[in-house]
């Protein structure tokens, strides 16, 4: 009976060291098809003012934050 609660625990720990791993692995992949994406140049739009540009997802210099991200999930739904 102790051996099967020492295989049991042994199961669970490594099937819950295996998660975080797992989902790092395909953060990588994302984060490789991100970089291999090119970026276009900047062009100005009516957003940009008094030499602040605004850039939009895809333009080099943008950064994705908060809302970007939201807009690219709704954009995938």
């Amino acid at each position: 009976m102790k051996q099967l609660r020492t295989i049991t625990a042994t199961a669970l720990l490594a099937a819950f060291l295996a998660g975080p791993v797992m989902a790092q692995d395909k953060m990588g992949k994302m984060d490789q098809k991100k970089e291999a994406m090119p970026l276009k140049d900047h062009k100005c739009t009516t957003a940009c003012k008094d030499g602040k540009h605004v850039y939009a997802h895809g333009e080099k210099g943008h950064k994705c934050g908060k809302e970007c991200k939201k807009m690219m999930k709704e954009a995938k739904m």
